[in-house]
């Protein structure tokens, strides 16, 4: 007969298990945490308001309610100032009671984006050329 007392395997406490981001915010302690608070808020701020001056420095001469009754210098004002700094701009024309912009597909996001970015975008009928 064998005296020998089976041992069981001793019971041990489970283990904490983290949450994913415990380790991280519980090593940083707080000055670490507002640093970090800092940085998203300042990333989000730069995401949204950050965006390219497609024109640097230009501002239209006149607001959108002039160029709605004066279409003949609205569009004098494109041909000399915004169409030499933009791609793809094929040809622009009055139709009806707006200007007609016709614009190469390749360029058509980036040149509609930039005209409206100056100018009102009801007065123009962008048409891919």
């Amino acid at each position: 007969m064998n005296t020998e007392i089976e041992k069981l395997p001793e019971s041990r406490p489970p283990k904490k298990t983290e949450q994913s981001g415990q380790w991280l915010w519980k090593n940083l302690k707080p000055f670490g945490c507002i640093l970090c608070l800092v940085l998203m808020v300042s990333m989000l701020i730069l995401c949204f308001t950050a965006g390219t001056n497609p024109i640097p420095g230009y501002e239209a001469p006149m607001e959108s309610e002039y160029y709605a009754s004066h279409r003949d210098e609205l569009m004098e004002e494109l041909e000399d100032n915004v169409f030499p700094h933009l791609e793809g701009i094929i040809s622009c024309s009055e139709s009806g009671e707006r200007l007609k912009i016709v614009i190469e597909p390749e360029h058509y996001a980036e040149s509609r984006s930039a005209i409206g970015r100056y100018f009102d975008i009801s007065l123009f009928e962008f048409e891919k050329g």
